[in-house]
């Protein structure tokens, strides 16, 4: 049985140990989600957002990321940190 896993800080995490902290809003109603940088901390970590969208409203919430992306930049890797 595959289970999906995430890594933070070098180590591999079960995605329900740390995945479902901030999608559990939208992912536990079935609904549309995005999260988006717009920002970077003291630390030159990003800071993001998280969409929501309605129920069904995909492209609403991509194309409301898009627009956010626009306004802000996007994501730049912070220093350091190599983009792959």
């Amino acid at each position: 049985q595959y289970q999906r896993r995430l890594e933070v800080d070098g180590k591999p995490y079960p995605y329900s140990d740390v995945g479902l902290v901030w999608a559990a809003p939208a992912t536990s109603m079935g609904l549309p989600a995005a999260v988006v940088p717009v920002d970077r901390g003291n630390g030159a970590l990003p800071i993001g957002v998280q969409i929501i969208g309605p129920h069904l409203e995909d492209r609403t919430v991509l194309a409301f990321a898009a627009q956010i992306e626009r306004e802000f930049g996007g994501f730049v890797p912070p220093p350091g940190y190599a983009a792959s």
